[in-house]
C-alpha cells in the first residue's frame, strides 16, 4: 500500500487550494495512505477534507530554519514509512524533513535550489501559471504532464461544510432569517489588497437594503477593518443587520458560518478560497495581485481585475501611493457582478 506525505504550505488559500492535489492522488490510487505535515492553526481545516489519512504537526514558525530540528523532523517523519513525499512549499528549509527522513521519491518545483533534496524536481514553473496546476502536476511524472495543457480535468476543493450549531449563533447574536452576505476585508499579505472599507459599506448598505444581513468575517488582526467597515454604514438602523465577528470565532465556525451565507465579497485571500470551496456565489477583488495565479476555485466565482499599466505589481504597498488598481474597482461595478452571479 502506497504512503504518502504531503508538507503543505503555509498561508490558508494555498492549503485549500492544495485540495486538489490530494484529490487527484486519491483518484489515481484509491488505496493509499494520505498523511499530511502542517501548521497547527491549519489543522480543523485539513480535518475537513475527507482524502486524509493522518495529522502531523509542523512544529516550525514562519522562517525558521533550525538545521537540528529539522533533521530531528525528518527522523520522526521516518517512522511513517512514506513512498512518496509531496513538498509543496518552495523553500529549501522545508524540503530537509523529507530528505533527512530518507524518503525514497520526493518531488516539488525548484523554488529556492533544492537540487539535492528533491530527487523529482520540476523546474518550469512558467509552464504552469496558476498554483494550483503546479500542485497537481505533481502527481504525475514529467512525462505525462509537462506543462498546464497538458493536465487532465480536476475536482476543485470542497470542504465539508457543516450548519452552525445554535449555540453558535445564540453565542454571536446572529440570526439566519435573512440571506447573508459574507465579507472578506482582510488580506494577511498587505494594504495593496485591500479594497477601500467605505467600498464594502456601499455593498452592505445594498444588501441589508434588498432583505438581507452581513456578516464580517476574519481574524482578530481584520477586526479594526471590519469596524471601520461597520462605522461607515450611515444609517443606524441597518446596523442590526451587520454582524462584526471578527476574532469571535475560531476556524472551523467561520467556515460553517461562510458556508451558511448566500453570498460573498472578498479580497484574494484566504476567506475568498473558503468561501469557493464552501460554494458561495462570491465576486472577488483583485488588487495588485493577479487571477491568473490563484483565482477561487469555484464555478461560483467572478473576479474582478484592475486594469491599471501597473497591474499586477505583486507589491505589499503601492509604489506611487495612490492604490488605485483597487479604487477604481467601483462599488456598482461590485453590485452588479454581484446580482448577475444570484
Amino acid at each position: 500500500m502506497q504512503r504518502v506525505l504531503i508538507i503543505t504550505p503555509s498561508w490558508l488559500g494555498d492549503i485549500i487550494m492544495m485540495q486538489s492535489l490530494l484529490k487527484t492522488i486519491r483518484a489515481k490510487n484509491p488505496s493509499c495512505i494520505i498523511d499530511v505535515y502542517a501548521p497547527s492553526y491549519a489543522m480543523p481545516i485539513l480535518h475537513r477534507m475527507d482524502e486524509i489519512n493522518g495529522f502531523l504537526i509542523n512544529p516550525f514558525a514562519h522562517g525558521q530554519f533550525d538545521l537540528l530540528k529539522r533533521f530531528k523532523e525528518g527522523l520522526r517523519l521516518k517512522q511513517g514509512h512514506y513512498d512518496t513525499c509531496f513538498v509543496l512549499p518552495n523553500s529549501l528549509k522545508s524540503a530537509l524533513p523529507a530528505f533527512f527522513a530518507g524518503i525514497p521519491d520526493r518531488r516539488g518545483f525548484k523554488g529556492e535550489s533544492r537540487y539535492l533534496l528533491l530527487n523529482h524536481l520540476r523546474t518550469n514553473k512558467q509552464d504552469y501559471p496558476r498554483m494550483v496546476d503546479r500542485y497537481v502536476a505533481l502527481a504525475y511524472s514529467q512525462k505525462e504532464v509537462s506543462c498546464s495543457k497538458d493536465l487532465p480535468a480536476f475536482p476543485y476543493p470542497k470542504l465539508k461544510i457543516l450548519p452552525p450549531e445554535e449555540k453558535l449563533l445564540q453565542r454571536l447574536r446572529i440570526s439566519l432569517d435573512r440571506p447573508l452576505l459574507a465579507l472578506g476585508c482582510g488580506a494577511n499579505y498587505g494594504p495593496a489588497k485591500l479594497w477601500p472599507v467605505e467600498y464594502f459599506a456601499y455593498v452592505s448598505t445594498w444588501w441589508i437594503e434588498k432583505g438581507g444581513a452581513v456578516l464580517g468575517l476574519g481574524t482578530l488582526k481584520d477586526a479594526p477593518t471590519i469596524e471601520k467597515v461597520r462605522n461607515s454604514i450611515a444609517d443606524p438602523a441597518k446596523l442590526a443587520y451587520f454582524y462584526d465577528i471578527a476574532g469571535k470565532t475560531d476556524i472551523e465556525e467561520a467556515l460553517d458560518l461562510t458556508g451558511a451565507c448566500k453570498a460573498a465579497v472578498c479580497n484574494d485571500s484566504g476567506l475568498m478560497h473558503t468561501a469557493a470551496a464552501a460554494g458561495v456565489a462570491q465576486v472577488d477583488i483583485f488588487g495588485s495581485t493577479s487571477t491568473v495565479y490563484t483565482p477561487p476555485l469555484s464555478e461560483k466565482a467572478c473576479c474582478v481585475e484592475s486594469d491599471e499599466p501597473c497591474h499586477p505589481c505583486f507589491k505589499r504597498t503601492c509604489r506611487f501611493g495612490t492604490y488605485a488598481c483597487l479604487k477604481k474597482i467601483t462599488p456598482d461595478l461590485v453590485i452588479r457582478k454581484l446580482e448577475a452571479l444570484l
